[in-house]
């Protein structure tokens, strides 16, 4: 089979699956759990610089931690 042949044969496969015929179905069956992500944003009092940390789901409890500045390395943070 030379390239010409390969090619046409992968335009008559597109063209059957678009006239109804059964396409390649995703087995996916949702059972996988997806972790939800908290974007939480933090501002520094002494150097006012801003950024945001991603924590997941399980990490509820380091929403608690002290955030320090990445900045200038100070503890003087506030969540905004």
């Amino acid at each position: 089979m030379n390239i010409l042949d390969g090619n046409e044969l992968m335009k008559k496969n597109l063209a059957t699956n678009q006239d109804g015929f059964e396409e390649e179905v995703d087995d996916d069956d949702g059972d996988d759990f997806e972790q939800e992500a908290i974007q939480v944003s933090y501002a520094c009092e002494d150097c006012d610089y801003r950024w945001e940390v991603t924590f997941e789901d399980e990490e509820e409890e380091a929403l608690d931690e002290i955030q320090y500045c990445p900045m200038c390395g100070t503890a003087n943070t506030t969540q905004i």
